[in-house]
């Protein structure tokens, strides 16, 4: 029996398939158009990624919403009832609300339950790179770490996970106001490609411009070539939203360069979608601690 619970939300971008693995459950953020809401699903219930994404390039808006008290509320109740603590790895404050809602909601819920804890990780990332946080919270849970242990390990370890990625355009992430970059960056965008990474402040930071989209890909290759750490112990996470052929190409490039690391490719989620737009691909992994990427775009 696990010793405490592993939970993460919609941001997260987790398979089934890892989450049932490793035992993770998540809390559900929501999207809506018009007067259609949706559950943000990341095993897409209420609608499939392709048709989501197809929508999307046909100019449909979507807003997001973060994780509810009532959802927040009924799911540690869930588990705290059953007599487990709860790690929740959240998705970055700098992108989403919903960890200061996880915070009152813990609190209302320590008279309810005196006898145990719930740890909040503000993670300072989102999309896969979050949900790998929430699988090595799992690994250590299993090897019989303490709660304890765990967070502060991840506290520790959090600026060490990375991403890099391209979008088709920065428009969408624009919009959401989730990108920095300077005036200048966003004044000429055509024709060429951003490349985009995580910040310490676990914000989306555009570093440079590429022209052209398999430019794109030879320049993300590259910078996970310089910054990975251990990739023989590791798999790049290679996300895409509706792209797949894309992030087959990208995945071959960063293959050629790291022959030792394992690349898979999985579809991002419908959160970090509409945030970031079809046809964007991101890519996921451990590596220096994110100074030393900033210090070289300085």
């Amino acid at each position: 029996m696990a010793s405490f619970h592993v939970l993460t939300d919609s941001t997260s971008d987790l398979p089934i398939e890892l989450r049932q693995q490793y035992e993770i459950n998540y809390f559900p953020m929501e999207f809506s158009t018009g007067d259609k809401n949706y559950i943000a699903s990341l095993d897409w219930l209420q609608i499939g990624s392709h048709d989501f994404y197809e929508s999307m390039r046909n100019g449909v808006k979507y807003k997001t919403a973060q994780v509810s008290i009532k959802t927040y509320t009924e799911i540690l109740r869930e588990h705290l009832g059953m007599g487990k603590d709860v790690i929740y790895i959240a998705c970055s404050s700098a992108l989403s609300s919903s960890v200061k809602t996880a915070y009152v909601v813990r609190d209302e819920l320590r008279a309810e339950f005196p006898d145990r804890k719930v740890i909040i990780v503000d993670s300072l990332i989102s999309g896969m790179a979050q949900g790998l946080l929430a699988i090595e919270c799992a690994k250590m849970r299993d090897q019989g770490k303490s709660l304890d242990e765990v967070e502060t390990w991840i506290e520790d370890h959090k600026m060490f996970y990375n991403q890099c990625s391209t979008t088709e355009s920065l428009s969408y992430l624009k919009e959401a106001g989730r990108v920095t970059a300077s005036s200048a960056f966003f004044g000429n965008l055509f024709a060429v490609k951003p490349i985009i990474i995580s910040d310490t402040k676990g914000q989306n930071l555009a570093i440079r411009k590429v022209k052209g989209r398999k430019s794109s890909f030879t320049e993300i290759a590259d910078q996970i070539s310089k910054f990975i750490v251990q990739p023989e112990k590791q798999t790049i996470w290679v996300g895409h939203a509706d792209s797949q052929a894309d992030a087959d190409s990208l995945a071959g490039e960063i293959k050629a360069k790291i022959p030792e690391a394992t690349v898979k490719t999985y579809v991002i989620g419908p959160i970090v979608g509409v945030s970031v737009g079809p046809g964007t691909l991101i890519c996921n992994y451990r590596g220096k601690h994110k100074n030393e990427q900033l210090e070289t775009v300085k």
